[in-house]
């Protein structure tokens, strides 16, 4: 079960009763004293001081979001690279009580931030040769290890001792088929070029990562992807286009952004998976749908037992004949 923004927000300012691990951790704060949350579509942040170090705390919004994590995080803390920062599950850390007087927990995601600067405040400061440089170094470092972050630009980058980081390592693979991350590379190193030192200091508060478009009439908007925004509104998630106006009613629990056509959702019956005219292409009744948009597979998940749809919903695996996360097993 995933908790609710309101819930993490209290756990932050509660950390001894709320969290397993983090029980001295200190959030960073806005003006109002209150724990400063920057929002993804599929995760909630918080920076945090903890064992006289900050970190980025990450809390998943749906059943999914974890489940993507769980596949890369392991394998990423097994690199052991000086390319890439400490990253980790924490297990059921965060624990609370639902409506119902029920005790709940769900897994946390926290990852290390270097010392050092953010982009904008590296561009102002380092010579855009050597920048540039080092940004060769991590494509290529990154390349040899075949890690794609698959969401690499200048919000999560960090520059520290004279080397860039790559953070949030959401939808982070591991794979020789991946490589994914060329034309990002070339857009940072684009942005590198034109900088020659012009660009106005940026405060903390407007540097640090935020997903949100300014959208009017809605509680939280995404980013454009294939010409629909994800948002939020009072009865739920939805789509617009980039002139805000409706496309698919926002009728849903939770709702993720489109790849190749195919968006996941969450609705009161369950996890499903639409396509760009809101038409269910996996009904919305699993406990975990997880859209593949590189292959076009879908797994999906009911009573535990994992099932593998194609592109256009139809079975490839049936139910308890896939293992978990990747592959049909052999009958």
């Amino acid at each position: 079960m995933t908790a609710t923004l309101q819930i993490f927000s209290r756990a932050l300012q509660m950390p001894d009763l709320a969290f397993a691990t983090l029980t001295d951790a200190r959030p960073l704060t806005d003006s109002s004293g209150m724990p400063r949350l920057l929002r993804t579509t599929r995760f909630v942040e918080a920076l945090i001081e903890w064992q006289d170090r900050q970190w980025l705390l990450s809390m998943p919004l749906s059943p999914a979001s974890m489940h993507r994590i769980a596949r890369s995080a392991p394998a990423i803390r097994r690199l052991h690279s000086e390319l890439l920062a400490d990253y980790r599950i924490l297990p059921d850390e965060l624990h609370w009580t639902d409506a119902a007087g029920q005790e709940q927990s769900c897994d946390l995601t926290i990852q290390l931030l270097p010392e050092g600067r953010d982009f904008e405040e590296a561009l102002l400061t380092e010579e855009p040769g050597r920048l540039l440089e080092a940004l060769d170094k991590l494509e290529a470092g990154l390349r040899e290890m075949n890690f794609t972050h698959n969401n690499l630009k200048a919000t999560n980058l960090r520059w520290s001792a004279g080397r860039w980081v790559p953070l949030r390592y959401y939808d982070a693979r591991i794979s020789d088929a991946d490589h994914a991350d060329a034309e990002a590379f070339e857009e940072l190193r684009h942005r590198i070029s034109e900088s020659s030192g012009q660009q106005e200091i940026v405060s903390d508060t407007t540097a640090t990562y935020d997903a949100r478009r300014p959208l009017a009439g809605h509680v939280w908007t995404s980013h454009e992807f294939e010409g629909l925004i994800c948002v939020e509104d009072a009865d739920g998630y939805g789509y617009v286009d980039a002139e805000n106006h409706p496309v698919i009613p926002a009728r849903f629990l939770w709702a993720d952004d489109f790849h190749e056509g195919r968006a996941e959702v969450e609705t009161p019956t369950g996890m499903g998976l639409i396509d760009r005219e809101g038409n269910f292409i996996i009904p919305p009744e699993y406990e975990i749908v997880d859209y593949n948009h590189a292959e076009s597979t879908i797994n999906a998940r009911k009573k535990g037992q994992w099932s593998q749809f194609d592109y256009l919903g139809r079975p490839i695996c049936k139910a308890g004949t896939i293992n978990e996360y990747t592959s049909c097993k052999t009958e």
